[in-house]
């Protein structure tokens, strides 16, 4: 009988013991390739989430310096819900006011830099109609927008870019010298079902769209459902020639900000309202913040992972080599008076250790094919169970419902990775069998009348 006949013969006939030795080697082999492909998948999926942080962090930071040495002055007003003759009066935020009445006035305020008229009145756009039943209705609320106008000038759009509309997400934002075309609020564009390219009529006026803005990270626009213009052009279609809605002031250094504020209150001590960027600034601070220690989180929950995974990694590989020698040596001790048999019959040392060595290499052989099945079935819940905070780099997605929940990081396992690790336990099963291998083919027939 040859060496690998017996080498089965001895695996098979002992079923409960080759059971438990498969499964518990299964397992180490399973975490064995599980482990660093968890690593790989963990190290990407927070790689993009800090990435997505970082680019946060310097939109955040881009306007927390356009901002900075920004000044909001705009004339109060009590709205007026009753007014029959215009049904926006109650929504307009910015009454209109003359550019010339405040313009000259602003512009000669001591370390002042930069004054920029802007233009914001709401528009109430034609309703979508529809019929439940036979019973007529318009929805209004949905279709009020803001034309928006700022002015377009090259030494202004590139010295004070916040004066334009932030997170332009798909085209482009306006431009020096823009004439007939508009940026829209992602709403707006919903809203009339157009896009980057198509073209929009605003009040009885045509304009091609080159821009689609999403939602604003901060500044004025961060919350207007608009349509981005031309200061002119703004005036032009609303016949509102000359006026204006509020003014941008621009200090020539951060540290003016508040002599510029106490200036303007002393000029017009009631029926305005001043605002500086120090509640933006704040604001724009802390969320900096937030986001940075959320990456720093991410890092070390990232470092805990990996340094787990690699000693789970390193422990599964010395359970699996500790185990097949084990059992090896206990095979070769309960099998002594078979060995001298064999010896006695004429089976050479060579032969004896062949048998052995193989035996240790078809079991984790066996093991290996069961512990890659159980990786490619179970990879990324294996991985959750094993590794501490794996569910915390997770990717967040919107379930049906609006719901926000974490999605378990997705574990893949390359076909390179799965043969070696087969390699690898058949390697293990070689080496743990090899020094048992080695005494039960030095053993002598003789030695072999002490067991019974």
């Amino acid at each position: 009988m040859g060496i690998l006949s017996r080498a089965t013969r001895n695996i098979v006939r002992k079923k409960r013991r080759t059971a438990l030795i498969l499964i518990v080697l299964s397992i180490s082999i399973a975490l064995m390739l599980t482990l660093p492909a968890s690593i790989d998948a963990n190290q990407q999926a927070s790689q993009k989430i800090i990435d997505k942080n970082t680019k946060e962090i310097e939109q955040w930071s881009a306007q927390l310096n356009g901002v900075a040495t920004e000044i909001d002055f705009n004339v109060a007003r009590i709205p007026d819900f009753n007014s029959n003759s215009d049904r926006i009066e109650g929504y307009q935020n910015y009454p209109l006011v003359n550019l010339t009445d405040y313009y000259g006035k602003l512009c000669l305020v001591p370390d002042v830099e930069k004054v920029v008229p802007v233009f914001r009145e709401t528009q109430w756009a034609p309703g979508r109609e529809y019929y439940v039943g036979e019973e007529y209705h318009e929805e209004l609320a949905e279709y009020l927008y803001d034309v928006y106008g700022v002015p377009l000038e090259a030494d202004l759009v590139s010295r004070f870019p916040s004066v334009l509309p932030s997170n332009v997400t798909v085209g482009r934002n306006l431009v020096a010298g823009d004439r007939g075309v508009v940026v829209l609020n992602e709403v707006v564009a919903g809203n009339w079902s157009v896009g980057v390219g198509d073209t929009v009529k605003v009040l009885g006026e045509t304009f091609t769209v080159v821009g689609i803005q999403g939602e604003g990270v901060m500044g004025l626009d961060a919350r207007t459902v608009g349509v981005f213009m031309g200061l002119e052009e703004a005036q032009r279609i609303t016949n509102n020639s000359g006026k204006v809605s509020f003014f941008q002031i621009f200090a020539d250094n951060a540290g003016n900000v508040e002599s510029i504020e106490a200036t303007l209150r002393s000029l017009y001590p009631t029926n305005v309202i001043i605002i500086t960027a120090t509640y933006v600034r704040n604001d724009a601070q802390q969320i900096i913040d937030v986001t940075s220690n959320a990456s720093e989180r991410i890092q070390t929950t990232m470092s805990q992972i990996q340094s787990s995974a690699w000693v789970g990694a390193v422990l599964a590989v010395v359970v699996q080599g500790a185990v097949i020698f084990v059992i090896m040596t206990y095979s070769v001790r309960e099998r002594t008076k078979e060995i001298g048999t064999l010896k006695a019959m004429g089976s050479s040392s060579v032969n004896i250790l062949g048998q052995f060595v193989l035996e240790g290499a078809l079991l984790s052989l066996i093991a290996g094919l069961i512990g890659i099945t159980i990786t490619l079935v179970g990879a990324s819940q294996l991985g959750h169970f094993v590794l501490p905070n794996f569910n915390v780099i997770g990717i967040d997605l919107i379930v049906p419902g609006g719901i926000t929940q974490t999605q378990p990081v997705a574990v893949s396992i390359a076909p390179q990775l799965l043969l070696a690790g087969l390699g690898v336990a058949v390697l293990l099963g070689v080496l743990g069998s090899l020094y048992p291998a080695l005494k039960a083919s030095r053993t002598r027939p003789a030695e072999t009348m002490h067991y019974e």
